[in-house]
């Protein structure tokens, strides 16, 4: 059943006809490991934690992003915030995967997704067990992956890729696609950073240590 305050419906039976995304050149991921094929899965789906659209059982669910403005936003702000720790940024490795071949991608942005019951609450609703709901319906019916928005993405113009597999790290990419891994130009992650306004800060090594005034 759907959240009480959800507008999105359930998946209906039958998919038949949903609208197909276009070809896609290229995609990226953020990492703490160099390895960029790793598919979450989630052991509870009526659990908020995890991904949006993780599989259950022995399938799971790469997320990417067709920038690395997306990429940054699907990494480092999924939850609200005003600041990014620079040694955050040290830790990370950026994937870029050319796509030579698209996988069948359902398009959650598509205006004709919403004859199906699907609304912009796919992109940002909390209801997790609800939106993968729709990811099952959609890997049952057929499609490898699926075009959406990103929640952290207050202009709307991000876009993310769930891609299905085997749940667990690849070391791989899927056919049809080419991964280069390096490391992230923290640069271009600021600069990106900021037109979002938000601040890159190091941590700290002192932190300033105010005695009270004796008492009087």
């Amino acid at each position: 059943m759907s959240g009480p305050h959800s507008g999105l419906a359930e998946p209906p039976d039958d998919l038949d006809g949903f609208p197909r995304a276009g070809e896609i050149a290229e995609l990226h991921r953020l990492s703490e490991h160099p390895g960029a094929w790793w598919y979450s899965h989630a052991h509870d789906p009526d659990a908020n934690t995890g991904g949006r659209f993780d599989l259950t059982e022995a399938d799971g669910t790469c997320y990417l992003a067709t920038s690395l403005d997306g990429a940054l936003v699907e990494k480092l702000l999924r939850a609200r915030t005003k600041v990014v720790v620079a040694e955050r940024l040290h830790e990370l490795f950026h994937a870029t995967i050319e796509v030579r071949r698209t996988p069948p991608t359902a398009d959650l942005t598509s205006p004709g997704a919403t004859g199906y019951g699907c609304n912009a609450e796919i992109h940002a609703t909390l209801d997790y067990a609800l939106t993968r709901r729709w990811a099952r319906a959609l890997r049952a019916a057929g499609w490898r992956a699926l075009r959406h928005l990103l929640r952290g993405d207050t202009a709307g113009s991000g876009v993310g890729l769930a891609l299905f597999g085997r749940a667990g790290l690849h070391r791989r990419a899927p056919a049809g696609m080419t991964t280069t891994v390096r490391a992230l130009d923290r640069d271009e992650a600021e600069r990106l950073l900021a037109a979002r306004n938000v601040v890159v800060r190091p941590i700290p090594d002192r932190v300033p240590v105010t005695r009270p005034d004796p008492p009087g």
